[in-house]
């Protein structure tokens, strides 16, 4: 027994060596399919009293598209692969932390998203009202847009997978859950 219990340690430390150096050798994938999902979401639930989280692949949204009566919202539907909404309600202010908004930031930062900001309100309160806008584009189109609204009682963040036009995007506004904003006076921003 003892003999076995040693070749098999052998084997697992043998196989923990090796395996980051096969991972290291295989090429790295820029944007995995999953990147324009937000990470980390779920801690902003904890204290909220409504949550509300989903995500729509591909197959899904199609058919959801069946349901919306209008052939260019259809027509652009067909273009996405996924869309993700979180929406967070709180019934008083200071009840999520804002690090994790930050580290959702952070994220659509270091994977090479074009940051827009549209405004930031009370920036002296705890939670300031700020809206955040990011965009991959790719070849002039765009890939994936993400819209973070928060403020002292609300979080809404939608994340849209799928190669659009700036002018697609504008047309989903008010559909699958994707709020109404405006088209106009994105400030670019440099992070």
């Amino acid at each position: 027994m003892p003999r076995k219990i040693r070749f098999a340690a052998l084997a697992l430390l043998t196989a923990l060596a090796i395996i980051p150096l096969v991972r290291a050798q295989q090429p790295q994938q820029t944007y995995p399919d999953d990147t324009w999902i937000p990470q980390g979401m779920e801690a902003l639930g904890h204290h909220a009293s409504f949550a509300n989280s989903f995500t729509l692949d591909k197959s899904m949204l199609g058919l959801a598209s069946n349901f919306t009566g209008d052939d260019d919202t259809r027509r652009i539907v067909a273009k996405l692969r996924g869309i993700s909404v979180h929406t967070f309600r709180y019934p008083e202010p200071g009840l999520y932390d804002p690090a994790v908004l930050d580290s959702v930031r952070a994220q659509y930062h270091e994977r090479g998203w074009k940051h827009l900001v549209t405004s930031q309100s009370h920036a002296a309160t705890a939670h300031p009202g700020r809206t955040d806008v990011w965009i991959r584009f790719a070849h002039g189109n765009v890939e994936g847009m993400v819209l973070l609204v928060a403020n002292q009682t609300n979080v809404d963040l939608v994340a849209i997978n799928g190669t659009l036009s700036p002018l697609d995007l504008l047309h989903l506004r008010g559909h699958f859950g994707i709020p109404r904003f405006s088209g106009d006076n994105f400030d670019e921003q440099n992070n």
